[in-house]
C-alpha cells in the first residue's frame, strides 16, 4: 500500500472513528433558533423520532446509523472474533468502494475487556499492537488487531468503548 493510499485510508478510518465517538457520547448541538412564525409550532429534534435507523447515501458512499440492539452484526467478517462483553448501544454501517467499516458502541465493559479481546484477536490469528493502562476503574487504552484485509481497533475508557471492524476491498 504506497504512502499516499494509507494516509487516505488513516484519515478516513480516523474520521469513522471520532464521529462513532461523538455518537455514543450523545454528542447533540444546541437547537437552531425558530423564526417568530414557528414558535407556536412544537419543535422535533431527531431523538425525538420513533426511527431508530438513519441512512445516509451519496451514490458511491452509504452509511447506517442504527440504535437498535444487537448482539453482534451478523455480517461481520468470520474471522473476527465475537465480543461478548457489555453491550452494544449504537451500530454505524459504511460502504465505500474502498472498505466496508462497522463502528460500534459498547457500554458497561467488564475491568478486563481489552485485555481479553487482545487475546482473542491474537487466537482469531490477528497481529496485534496494544496501549492498555490498567486502573482501578477498569482497562482503558486501544487494542488493534490486522489480518489480511481485516482491521479490528477497540478503543476504551471509562467502562465504554468504540470498537471499528474495517474490511478494505
Amino acid at each position: 500500500m504506497s504512502r499516499q493510499a494509507f494516509s487516505g485510508f488513516t484519515r478516513g478510518i480516523s474520521l469513522i472513528m471520532f464521529a462513532g465517538l461523538l455518537w455514543g457520547c450523545d454528542f447533540r448541538t444546541e437547537p437552531a433558533r425558530q423564526s417568530p412564525s414557528s414558535a407556536s409550532e412544537p419543535a422535533q429534534s431527531p431523538a425525538d423520532s420513533s426511527e431508530p435507523e438513519v441512512t445516509i447515501d451519496t451514490g458511491d458512499r452509504s452509511i447506517e446509523i442504527t440504535e437498535k440492539v444487537e448482539a453482534w452484526p451478523s455480517e461481520l467478517p468470520a474471522e473476527v472474533p465475537r465480543f461478548a462483553s457489555g453491550a452494544i448501544r449504537k451500530i454505524i454501517r459504511t460502504e465505500t468502494p474502498e472498505a466496508n467499516s462497522w463502528d460500534m458502541v459498547i457500554d458497561r465493559l467488564p475491568a478486563r475487556a481489552l485485555k481479553d479481546y487482545e487475546a482473542a484477536l491474537k487466537t482469531a490469528g490477528f497481529e496485534t499492537s496494544s496501549m492498555i493502562v490498567s486502573e482501578k476503574e477498569g482497562d482503558r487504552g486501544s487494542v488493534t488487531g490486522q489480518k489480511g484485509p481485516v482491521t479490528v481497533v477497540m478503543i476504551a475508557s471509562g467502562g465504554n468503548a468504540s470498537l471499528s471492524v474495517i474490511l478494505t476491498q
